[in-house]
């Protein structure tokens, strides 16, 4: 019975932790009110909703020596917390603008509606450009550039281990794989 009371106090604090990531899904879901598109405000609600699973997934249940994400959720601020729907959103927006599915639209509406919704800053403005030019480029470097920005702007931090950067990099490939395969309709 000790035994299962130790494991309880071990998950309370990182349920907590976890739990205030998914709080600031609140912020984002206020912005999406303010959006006039239906299809877009649709759009990124799910986006927001497969983070807060993406972050049970990886903050939480996985852990791993190569879990940056597990080991250092303690470390998370506001800005680090709201960095993760941020560049989950912009991984997203980069893969499902290059993919074509978005017919019928301008695309610069979606890039809009994402600038709004994340509330995007200057620099990471320019950032959204470099990583969209390099993906739509082919450029073999995208994926780990990408994972490398991601890494310094949730964690606050450059030269993540190369083990923990692959980590970082999973959790937006599969975070995309599960966004799509949960919301078919949009690549119909």
């Amino acid at each position: 019975m000790n035994e299962i009371k130790i494991v309880l106090r071990m998950f309370v604090p990182r349920q907590k932790l976890i739990k205030s990531i998914e709080e600031e899904s609140d912020f984002f879901f206020e912005k999406l009110e303010e959006l006039g598109d239906h299809f877009l405000r649709n759009f990124y609600s799910q986006v927001i909703c497969c983070t807060i699973g993406d972050v049970y997934d990886f903050c939480g249940y996985v852990h791993s020596k190569h879990n940056i994400f597990y080991k250092q959720l303690r470390s998370l601020d506001r800005f680090s917390r709201r960095a993760i729907y941020k560049l989950t959103g912009m991984y997203h927006t980069i893969h499902y603008l290059a993919s074509g599915t978005y017919k019928g639209r301008d695309p610069l509406d979606m890039l809009e509606g994402f600038r709004q919704i994340f509330a995007l800053n200057e620099q990471e403005c320019k950032a959204f450009s470099t990583f969209a030019g390099m993906y739509c480029q082919c450029d073999a470097q995208f994926e780990a550039e990408f994972s490398r920005y991601a890494a310094e702007k949730i964690f606050g931090r450059d030269g993540v281990n190369p083990s923990a950067l692959a980590y970082v990099n999973y959790y937006f490939i599969n975070s995309f794989q599960q966004f799509i395969a949960a919301n078919q309709s949009y690549v119909a």
